[in-house]
């Protein structure tokens, strides 16, 4: 634990922001408090501190982890502050940088992609975990058997892979960029996370309360990214979409059976099927 205090929620101030699992709060000196929602799993939490504290020590991002710390039933880490906004932020601001977004984000996950490491769980491991998942419970024995057997045949690999990676978890100050937000991470084959990034850019659904006009907007400025991304990535690392392609069908999995994300669950049960089909 970051140290023997007792906190409370209400010495917090407000969160300068919130997603659907956690908030994020100014913390002392340059760092900031990430506390997560009650109903987050306490293991989702200490593996996000491993992540965090893996992808620093590899030099892959600057988000340096100080620990952990409790308020009231919520767990939260203590992480350092880093300059800048999202990409997406930036653009809002700075909108001619939305053009070098594609480069940029190709860059950064290829730097990604090419460490290697021990400490993360794997990707194939999540994979199972989510198979065996209650969301997941859908699917008939013969579907998961065949499912297993596509996963086994696909390669392993000890990259670190990001998993939610999309241009809001990347902070720029329009100088330097960074990689945030290591929760879902994981260790394997770079296409596995081409495959996920690929499925939010194009699928994943937009920011939750977005009036239609503003969506539809982002939806047009997010595919123009994943277009030139994967242009990028392909051309720097000769990566083809026959590699990319197997690992939909265990990204889908991972979505609906760690992330669940109620409004998506009927829609992922579907592309799983789907993908069962045509495979």
């Amino acid at each position: 634990m970051y140290e023997e205090e007792v906190y409370t929620l209400d010495s917090l101030g407000e969160p300068m922001f919130t997603s659907r699992s956690s908030q994020i709060y100014i913390w002392r000196g340059n760092t900031l408090l990430k506390l997560f929602k009650a109903g987050v799993s306490l293991d989702l939490i200490l593996n996000e501190e491993i992540n965090t504290t893996e992808a620093y020590e590899q030099g892959v991002s600057k988000v340096k982890c100080h620990g952990r710390i409790s308020v009231g039933d919520r767990t939260g880490l203590v992480i350092e502050k880093v300059d800048g906004k999202t990409l997406i932020s930036l653009a809002g601001v700075k909108p001619g940088t939305v053009f070098g977004v594609p480069k940029l984000m190709a860059q950064l996950q290829i730097n990604l992609h090419n460490t290697c490491t021990s400490a993360i769980r794997s990707y194939k491991g999540m994979v199972m975990s989510a198979l065996d998942s209650e969301p997941l419970s859908f699917l008939t024995d013969r579907e998961k058997r065949t499912t297993i057997e596509k996963l086994n045949a696909l390669p392993d690999g000890d990259s670190i892979l990001h998993l939610d990676y999309h241009p809001d978890n990347i902070m720029s100050d329009a100088k330097n960029a960074t990689i945030i937000d290591w929760m879902t991470a994981a260790s394997g084959a770079p296409a596995a996370d081409v495959a996920a990034t690929l499925y939010l850019l194009t699928e994943g659904e937009m920011i939750p309360g977005l009036n239609k006009a503003v969506a539809s907007i982002l939806e047009s400025i997010r595919r123009m990214i994943c277009k030139g991304y994967l242009k990028e990535y392909k051309k720097a690392t000769g990566m083809t979409d026959a590699e990319i392609a197997p690992w939909r069908l265990p990204f889908l999995i991972v979505r609906l059976g760690i992330w669940n994300i109620e409004s998506e669950v009927r829609d992922l049960q579907q592309k799983i099927r789907t993908e069962l089909k045509n495979q």
